[in-house]
């Protein structure tokens, strides 16, 4: 196998200075967990941004068997590259969010200077023979910046959100610049058929040229089915509820569908009364992008709906919806999924939803509610798709969650779960890495 180098904004781990020394906070996510999997057993680098509060103590270390180099960036890069550029900008756009978008050219040039610190640190940490695998839309560039340091190495890109229509995309005005910089990488990954679509077309819409080299694929990251698996749960023993439990989890962004979810929970309480005390939507949120403008917004008009819902219905006995706003364990997460009977995940748009999946290899006795605008919809097919703009189809569709009969429960479950475990995380970047390494040997580069 070649040498294998990724890069990604965030880092696996970052640091934060305690007394008795530096205390490790890792990163939980689904792509980070299945590249610290990989390189546990392929061994080589890993370029990540330091921005945690005591990393610039660590700048390069080895650690399970790879080695870590952190990139580093001062306030007004971090500002522009992060907090306007990525998030206020790329992020919107890729989600269909045209009112959150605030253009900011000046954004734009931080973002350039921090992927290009980046495209320097793997300059320093690559041979001839290293696979180079890109991550996600904050470095979109490092293609394009690599390739003019003539650097030759193979390129995997891999995309984790949507990908947009080539019309929608083109109102950025960096829009052509930053395809072009993808299309210079020898293989790019989506999670579905339509990203990969949409990106084939974005590149006929601006006229981007590509040479024989580039390939795309469009194969879903899975999840760690060791660790969200039903034999995991067995030790907890969920209690008898009286009520249906209605389940999610999702960090604090307006591309969720939060409101819609509280709207439709109000709307089942309004026509069937008979559901009063018989249901509890337990909804987690997780802190997220503090401090931006847009995030501080959805969490005061979040908190205020799930308030006035709760004022309309709760009675002395029962509360409709508990809203729990803080980071959860890993542990208290897999009891969560295990106990609830419905999984509500309806984000507006999303790239893929590895919750959904988490659900699914965990419950015995679950029902997934899943929107339509989530990438795994392609895959789910024991879900109830919906799409979450619309109240009444959301609604009906926690009632039937609720109502439905057992052997229909499990026939859909039977289907995702199989699904779930042969697709799983080491599934997924053995294909890309077999793709890549097949390609590279055809190509004789």
């Amino acid at each position: 196998m070649k040498k294998i180098l990724v890069v990604t904004s965030r880092a696996p781990f970052s640091y934060r200075y305690a007394p008795g020394g530096d205390v490790r906070i890792y990163n939980v996510g689904g792509v980070a967990t299945a590249l610290s999997t990989m390189l546990k057993g392929t061994g080589g680098t890993w370029v990540c941004w330091g921005d945690g509060k005591n990393d610039m103590a660590h700048q390069e270390e080895t650690t399970d068997g790879y080695k870590i180099a952190r990139v580093f960036l001062n306030k007004t890069e971090k500002f522009g590259f992060y907090n306007s550029y990525s998030n206020r900008v790329l992020w919107p756009l890729f989600h269909y969010f045209r009112n959150n978008i605030h253009f900011d050219s000046t954004a734009f040039k931080y973002y350039y200077i921090a992927n290009e610190k980046f495209a320097k640190k793997i300059k320093e940490n690559i041979t001839p023979d290293t696979i180079i695998w890109v991550h996600d839309y904050q470095l979109m560039m490092i293609p394009s910046i690599l390739r003019t340091m003539d650097i030759s190495n193979y390129i995997i890109f891999s995309w984790h959100i949507p990908w947009i229509s080539p019309e929608f995309f083109s109102i950025l005005p960096e829009a052509k610049f930053l395809a072009q910089s993808i299309s210079k990488s020898n293989l790019v990954t989506f999670h579905t058929r339509l990203y990969e679509k949409n990106f084939f077309n974005t590149l006929e819409y601006h006229e981007i040229k590509v040479k024989n080299r580039l390939k795309t694929l469009a194969i879903p990251l899975g999840i760690d089915k060791n660790f969200f698996h039903l034999s995991k749960t067995m030790a907890i023993k969920p209690k008898k509820e009286k009520a249906s439990i209605i389940f999610s989890i999702d960090r604090l962004d307006y591309t969720k569908g939060l409101l819609q979810r509280v709207k439709a929970i109000e709307k089942i309480l309004s026509y069937r009364k008979d559901l009063i005390g018989k249901l509890v939507y337990l909804m987690n949120v997780t802190p997220s992008r503090t401090g931006i403008p847009e995030y501080d917004e959805i969490k005061e008009q979040l908190e205020m709906e799930v308030g006035r819902v709760n004022g309309l219905y709760s009675t002395t006995s029962w509360v409709p919806i508990i809203y729990i706003y803080r980071k959860i364990s890993q542990k208290y997460l897999v009891s969560l999924y295990a106990r609830s009977d419905i999984a509500l995940i309806t984000p507006l748009m999303d790239g893929l939803n590895l919750v959904s999946k988490e659900f699914v290899a965990t419950t015995d006795k679950g029902v997934l509610i899943l929107s339509k605008f989530a990438g795994a919809a392609e895959y789910m097919d024991g879900a109830l798709i919906v799409n979450p703009n619309n109240i009444n189809e959301l609604a009906s569709a926690i009632v039937r969650a609720m109502e439905m009969d057992g052997e229909e429960k499990m026939s859909r479950l039977k289907r995702m779960k199989k699904d779930v475990y042969v697709k799983n995380s080491n599934w997924w970047y053995k294909r890309i890495l077999t793709t890549a390494e097949r390609q590279w040997h055809v190509s004789g580069e």
